[in-house]
């Protein structure tokens, strides 16, 4: 018994081996800006006024372009974009409403957003890169699963989640600085 997990354990670690000996380094050099910029997030700091802006839409970017890189030759795009706008759109507005977290501030005389300590930036940017790099491993290594229309809409979806967060945090940042530069 002991020797079956042990070939069992040897081939998954076979497979983790090839996934990463495909990973381009483009990709783990993202990955690394990414845990370095949510690591940053976990004390009190003040950032210029266009970084929290920027990441964000960056990736929203990131999100919007794994589904049209991914089916922009197919008759799957159309619903991808539509569950992606659909879920974006739906819970950004939903947290559009919801007032910042305490802590949050715009220094108008720095031009800088006082951002309070926290661990969601990093939740956020590892959730998002996760989510597209497991596409990503999926779509090489089962093409036909990632080709069904529910695995298209669910994963639309996903990145759909993270750019209703990163729209409503743009929003929300935005109508702070315009109400203290009031």
């Amino acid at each position: 018994m002991g020797r079956l997990v042990g070939l069992a354990l040897n081939e998954h670690e076979r497979h983790i081996m090839e996934i990463i000996r495909h990973t381009p380094v483009w990709v783990l050099a993202i990955f690394a800006l990414l845990l370095w910029l949510g690591w940053s997030a976990r004390k009190d700091r003040l950032v210029p006024w266009r970084m929290p802006i920027l990441v964000p839409l960056a990736m929203m970017g990131m999100a919007i372009s794994g589904i049209v890189v991914r089916y922009q030759d197919t008759d799957l795009l159309l619903p991808a974009l539509l569950a992606w706008a659909a879920v974006t759109a739906g819970l950004g507005f939903y947290l559009l409403q919801k007032p910042l977290p305490p802590g949050f501030y715009y220094d108008a005389a720095l031009h800088r957003f006082g951002l309070p300590a926290s661990w969601w930036p990093l939740a956020l940017y590892m959730g998002i890169f996760l989510v597209k790099f497991a596409v990503g491993v999926v779509s090489a290594i089962q093409p036909e699963l990632a080709a069904e229309l529910d695995f298209v809409l669910l994963v639309s979806a996903v990145y759909g989640v993270f750019s209703g967060v990163f729209l409503a945090n743009v929003g929300r940042l935005q109508s702070l600085r315009k109400s203290t530069l009031v």
